[in-house]
């Protein structure tokens, strides 16, 4: 026993009132004792100490199921993020990385079928991107111009341009006419177009990195990486 925590005197049991007696000193030893992790303030040590309690899961505050869990869906949005350094990561130091995860026994058998299914997701949304263009392909707009005499945008390089600069956050850099005259292409448009154009791209960039881990269903994740692969470029 660590010097200092007394159990008998305090009457500790496990339950979080008598936790709550404790002061955060004497709950970080008790951490320790149990092998634990002491990082935190008082309210997550208590919540760790209620699902560690006695050395092994208590009977009582278990973690919530993994399906519904706030760890299940952080750690999708992380694996989502083709920039998160936990591509790097094995599964062992990813389960190790976060006190949520480590409450999970199957984490291993988790993070296995989380992985599957959002290959999953990557191949559906694969296959809907092609038969859209399969679809844009064989039925093929009659005119080059709108019904308003410019040129369509989605179909325009100016879109893919746009979604560069936008990337690279040129937007924030000069008004949005000075923008305009910076490519031949955008100039093909009216510039009040132009300006719409700017604001929904931005709308959609900032929508896709808040979405893009829910269910990837548009593909935005896939929008996102390949945005960012050729802003580098």
């Amino acid at each position: 026993m660590t010097p200092g925590i007394e159990l008998a005197n305090t009457n500790i049991t496990n339950t979080s009132t008598n936790y709550n007696n404790l002061t955060v000193i004497k709950l970080r030893d008790l951490l320790k004792n149990y092998g634990l992790p002491i990082s935190g303030n008082k309210s997550v040590l208590i919540d760790r100490l209620n699902v560690y309690s006695g050395g092994g899961l208590a009977t009582t505050n278990k973690p919530k199921a993994w399906q519904h869990s706030d760890a299940k869906k952080d750690l999708k949005k992380a694996l989502l993020d083709p920039m998160s350094h936990i591509h790097r990561m094995s599964v062992e130091e990813i389960r190790n990385s976060d006190d949520r995860y480590k409450q999970y026994q199957n984490f291993n058998k988790y993070y296995k079928d989380l992985m599957e299914r959002i290959k999953a997701e990557k191949i559906q949304v694969k296959q809907d991107n092609i038969a859209v263009t399969r679809y844009i392909t064989d039925n093929p707009r009659l005119s080059q111009l709108n019904k308003r005499g410019y040129p369509h945008w989605d179909t325009h390089p100016a879109k893919s341009m746009l979604e560069i600069d936008i990337a690279n956050k040129k937007n924030e850099s000069m008004p949005l006419r000075q923008l305009w005259r910076t490519r031949d292409v955008y100039k093909e448009f009216p510039a009040d177009i132009f300006a719409k154009r700017v604001y929904a791209e931005v709308s959609k960039q900032k929508a896709a990195a808040f979405w893009a881990h829910k269910r990837n269903k548009k593909g935005m994740a896939k929008y996102l990486e390949d945005v960012a692969v050729r802003a580098r470029a």
